[in-house]
């Protein structure tokens, strides 16, 4: 056997043995992936709906921001996992995950809502979800209404976003 292929089955081992120690937030990668990619679409479309042109920077901030996220996940679960504290960084990378999908998904309802036709059954539905995401949800999330009061978050513009 010569070296090249001792080195490919070692970074082979290697990669196979990173992959297992993440196996505990594969299902929550998994569904930013899906957030993701569906707030991509979404504020593609919208934008486009709006005579807005394909922009390829605007598109490497969106796929910066969500390496910056996996990252980010990943590298809470690893110091947790080496500190000996795997269920309790499970539960950090869990609520990370549940507060980016609340931002995402208020951000593709408003986008879903900019692609429909105006005063139709589905704008109003879409709508409504919006208003209770927006609105309704922050009540029932601790520090949620403050954050947003003091950042100068403006959830009511029109503009289709994918960032």
């Amino acid at each position: 056997m010569n070296y090249l292929e001792q080195f490919k089955y070692v970074m082979c081992s290697v990669i196979s043995g990173m992959l297992s120690l993440f196996f505990p937030i594969r299902d929550f990668m998994y569904a930013m992936l899906v957030v993701f990619g569906i707030n991509y679409i979404f504020g593609l479309v919208a934008g486009l709906k709006h005579g807005e042109e394909w922009n390829f920077k605007k598109s490497m901030v969106f796929f910066y921001h969500c390496c910056l996220f996996f990252v980010m996940s990943a590298s809470i679960f690893i110091t947790g996992y080496f500190l000996h504290a795997g269920e309790e960084t499970l539960g950090v990378v869990k609520a990370l995950c549940g507060v980016a999908i609340w931002f995402y998904s208020t951000n593709i309802v408003r986008n879903w809502r900019m692609m429909l036709i105006e005063d139709t059954t589905m704008w109003k539905v879409a709508g409504f979800v919006y208003y209770v995401l927006t609105l309704k949800a922050i009540d029932k999330v601790p520090f949620l209404s403050e954050y947003l009061k003091t950042s100068h978050v403006d959830i009511n513009d029109n503009k289709p976003k994918f960032d």
